[in-house]
């Protein structure tokens, strides 16, 4: 594995927990259908990254975040917001990863930015070209 792959690799993991912190931040202002597609987000984040680190050497494995700056929503407005953001800044982390990769790896990390970038759409986020840049 190249160094490149593993610092995309590494950016891919930290941008999913980032995402699972965000949407254990949002959860509770949601309700209804919303809070459906949230516990959804939340659970293919947490698989993602559980696929990530697979990929990477035990010697490699990169440290959990401490924390995550982000603001607390107070609404679901507030909530919805914090999850579009989330979901297309990830996008451009797998963006990287797949420019970082080849074979299946690339395959995979096209379609969790593809993924992110619906999930971001879903929540409100304006259609992109190329999300996250």
């Amino acid at each position: 594995m190249s160094d490149a792959t593993l610092d995309a690799l590494i950016a891919a993991i930290d941008g999913e927990s980032a995402a699972v912190y965000s949407y254990g931040l949002a959860i509770p202002r949601l309700s209804g259908s919303l809070g459906d597609l949230a516990r959804g987000g939340l659970a293919a984040h947490r698989l993602r990254i559980v696929s990530l680190r697979q990929r990477i050497p035990v010697a490699d494995q990169p440290a959990s975040a401490g924390g995550f700056d982000v603001d607390t929503p107070t609404d679901a407005t507030q909530a919805a917001s914090l999850l579009a953001g989330v979901e297309v800044r990830l996008a451009a982390v797998y963006a990287d990863l797949a420019a970082a990769s080849t074979g299946m790896e690339r395959r995979d990390a096209v379609l969790s930015a593809r993924e992110c970038a619906v999930r971001s759409v879903a929540w409100g986020g304006e259609p992109q070209a190329f999300p996250g840049r």
